[in-house]
C-alpha cells in the first residue's frame, strides 16, 4: 500500500477517536454549548493547565483534526526555513508499517539557535509557541511542543541529539510521496530507524505498551523484504536490544535473519 494511502486511513481513524471523545462529553454535560465542548476536548488532549491557557479569550475552533496535514504544515515550515527534520512516532511507524490512528505528531529537527526567531514567526498565530522554551530545548538538546489552534493536535519536536544513532538516522532519512493531489512530501526515518526508535521507548516505558510493540510488529511485516537485518543486529546489539529485537522478530514470523 503506498504512503499516501495510508495516510487517508490514518487521518480517517484519528477522525473517529476525535468523534468518539465528543460522544463522551456530550453524555457527561448533556446541555454543553460549543465552547465549553471547546473547551473540554482541550483538557482532555492536552490537560487543564494548557486548555486554560488556551482558552483565555475562547477563540479557539471545535476539534476537527488530522494528523497527516498537521505533520505535512510542520514539514513546510521546517522546509521553508531551511531546517533537516524527520517525522517519526506514531506517525511514522503507520506510514512503514500497519496505520493506526494517532493524535500527536513527533518531529526530530535540526534546530538551530538562529532557526529560533524564523520558526517563531512562521508559527505565530496559527500555533500556540514559547519562544523561551524553544531557545532552551535547543541549547539542552531535549525538546519542546507546539500546539495548533485550528485542531487542538501537539506537535512534539525533539532536537536532534549528536549521539551517534539519532545522527545516522537522520543522514538515513527518505522522503515519501504523502498525498497524491496536489503531490506532497515529507522526510520520513528508515523503517530500520523507527524499528530501533520503537523498541527504545518500549524499554523506557518498561516494556508494558502494547502500542510501541504492535507499531514495531507492523513495520516488520510490511517492510520484510525491504529490511537490513545486518543494520538491525548491529543496533541492537550495541544498544542491549538484542533480546528484546529477536523477540519481535519471531513474534513477525521473521526466524531466518541474524539474531535468530
Amino acid at each position: 500500500m503506498p504512503a499516501w494511502k495510508k495516510a487517508h486511513l490514518i487521518d480517517e481513524a484519528t477522525k473517529g477517536i476525535q468523534q468518539w471523545a465528543i460522544v463522551g462529553i456530550r453524555n457527561q454535560h448533556p446541555n454543553i454549548t460549543l465552547t465549553e465542548m471547546r473547551f473540554q476536548l482541550a483538557v482532555r488532549w492536552l490537560g487543564k493547565e494548557i486548555a486554560n491557557q488556551l482558552y483565555r479569550n475562547n477563540e479557539s475552533k471545535i476539534v476537527d483534526a488530522e494528523s497527516i496535514k498537521l505533520a505535512l504544515k510542520m514539514a513546510e515550515i521546517l522546509d521553508d526555513i531551511v531546517v533537516k527534520y524527520l517525522i517519526g512516532g506514531s506517525v511514522a511507524s503507520s506510514i512503514l508499517g500497519e496505520p493506526r490512528a494517532t493524535l500527536d505528531v513527533d518531529i526530530v529537527a535540526d534546530l538551530k539557535l538562529f532557526h529560533v526567531q524564523p520558526l517563531v514567526e512562521a508559527m505565530t498565530g496559527e500555533f500556540f509557541i514559547d519562544e523561551m522554551m524553544v531557545t532552551e530545548a535547543i541549547k539542552r538538546k531535549s525538546s519542546f511542543n507546539v500546539i495548533h489552534l485550528d485542531t487542538m493536535q501537539k506537535v512534539d519536536i525533539f532536537i536532534l541529539s549528536n549521539q551517534p544513532l539519532a545522527q545516522l538516522e537522520m543522514q538515513r532519512r527518505q522522503q515519501l510521496i504523502i498525498t497524491q493531489n496536489p503531490k506532497r512530501l515529507a522526510w520520513f526515518p528508515s523503517p530500520e530507524d523507527i524499528i530501533l526508535q520503537k523498541l527504545i521507548w518500549y524499554r523506557l516505558g518498561g516494556g508494558v505498551s502494547d502500542r510501541q510493540w504492535r507499531d514495531v510488529l507492523g513495520v516488520l511485516k510490511v517492510q520484510a523484504d525491504r529490511l537490513d537485518f545486518n543494520y538491525l543486529a548491529e543496533w541492537a546489539e550495541t544498544l542491549n536490544l538484542t533480546d528484546l529485537m529477536a523477540q519481535v522478530l519471531s513474534e513477525a514470523g521473521l526466524n531466518d535473519t541474524p539474531l535468530l
